[in-house]
């Protein structure tokens, strides 16, 4: 058994507590049997009124490790409770820890080599098993990886995204966490951004996210879990079509204002003194990148509207020419997405806009081309999966 400060990035794990009393233990005592140990584990608790402090307390006199106990003056939600955890701690990286799951006894050790292997990594996120009270198996989280398992900067789709529970990033990142308040999110419209969609969106536009597909945690699955997930399987022939066949209209243009909000704090960001110019010039890139996203689902949300046939003959023949479907470009869509806009956009729109699905508030089409229009980064095409 090593510490994570022997001959690697020392590792700050970071637990949101809140009334975690019955699985706690066990989460705590799976940190403890780390092959290779935290630097420290920063517990933030919001409130509880349970005996999840007793229990982090009893723990923390015979840990292996530093243990930080903190009381939150105020109720701060789940993401604001973990978003100040992350502000409290002082490792090189830090790893996201839910209060109810169990870890491998490998999980740091696999994630630390994967920052040692290379030292433009700036997130890892692996693959987990869902199981339930009694922690007995019931499927793997990913039923295929989501995405690659090397994502250089801005290679993935746009709204991909991990959950905090799989989560180690380097400590690079903590300054960006002064814009986090004011970042909606992308798919709960008038909610804040989660603190593991944002920590995932900055990864992705200036360093590389790597992907494990080992199952290094078991996500327990309970009444009382905060974010719940089901059985995970392949969409099926049914579901597909039901996606195709939502109402996106609003969707796009909902979508379009994120993209201006991430242009904005990647524009933010490349003042970030602490940083390194690469990482400046990259967050520069990221918000141009982000700045051309609006463009594309501005002009795609028009012909998915209920406006005039003209008009949405217009929009579509103008995406087409800005290369909106090409895989020359920067960003696209895609040939399928060009065609399902002709038929179901320009030609049926006001039917889809009337006896449609309600629209989730994702897109699975855009992804990167092989283009360099807005970007001097990497190309390398990633053909990701919205997490």
């Amino acid at each position: 058994m090593t510490e994570a400060g022997d001959n690697g990035p020392r590792i700050s794990v970071v637990m949101a507590t809140y009334n975690g009393s019955a699985h706690i233990r066990e989460q705590l005592d799976s940190l403890a049997a780390q092959t290779c140990l935290p630097a420290e584990l920063v517990v933030t608790d919001d409130g509880s009124t349970d005996a999840t402090l007793d229990i982090v307390a009893d723990f923390a006199r015979t840990a292996p490790f530093p243990v930080q106990i903190h009381r939150n003056a105020q109720r701060l939600g789940y993401k604001g409770n973990f978003m100040h955890a992350v502000s409290l701690s002082s490792g090189d990286l830090i790893s996201f820890c839910d209060q109810d799951d169990f870890w491998k006894s490998d999980n740091l050790e696999r994630v630390r080599q994967a920052f040692m292997n290379d030292p433009d990594v700036m997130m890892v996120f692996h693959n987990a098993h869902l199981v339930n009270e009694r922690r007995v198996p019931i499927s793997p989280f990913y039923a295929t990886p989501p995405v690659p398992p090397v994502s250089r900067p801005l290679t993935l789709q746009p709204w991909c995204f991990s959950y905090g529970f799989m989560q180690t990033f380097r400590a690079d990142l903590k300054p960006s966490a002064a814009l986090w308040a004011r970042m909606g999110d992308h798919y709960n419209p008038g909610k804040e951004m989660g603190h593991d969609l944002f920590f995932f969106l900055v990864a992705s536009g200036i360093g590389t996210i790597v992907y494990l597909d080992d199952e290094l945690t078991e996500y327990r699955l309970h009444g009382g879990n905060t974010v719940g997930s089901g059985k995970r399987t392949k969409p099926t022939f049914v579901d597909r079509w039901r996606y195709r066949l939502e109402d996106r209209a609003d969707t796009y243009r909902y979508l379009a204002r994120m993209t201006v909000q991430d242009s904005n704090m990647f524009a933010d960001l490349a003042q970030t003194a602490s940083w390194s110019e690469t990482l400046r010039a990259r967050a520069r890139t990221a918000a141009e990148a982000w700045r051309e996203l609006e463009r594309l689902y501005t002009t795609r949300a028009e012909i998915c509207s209920g406006s005039s046939l003209p008009r949405r003959i217009a929009a579509f023949v103008r995406l087409v020419r800005e290369g909106g479907y090409s895989e020359r470009s920067f960003w696209t869509f895609g040939n399928r997405a060009m065609y399902k806009d002709l038929v179901l956009g320009v030609l049926l729109a006001p039917l889809v806009r009337r006896y449609g699905r309600e629209s989730s508030r994702t897109d699975r089409a855009c992804r990167r081309g092989h283009g360099h229009g807005v970007t001097q980064t990497q190309t390398v095409p990633a053909q990701a999966v919205a997490a």
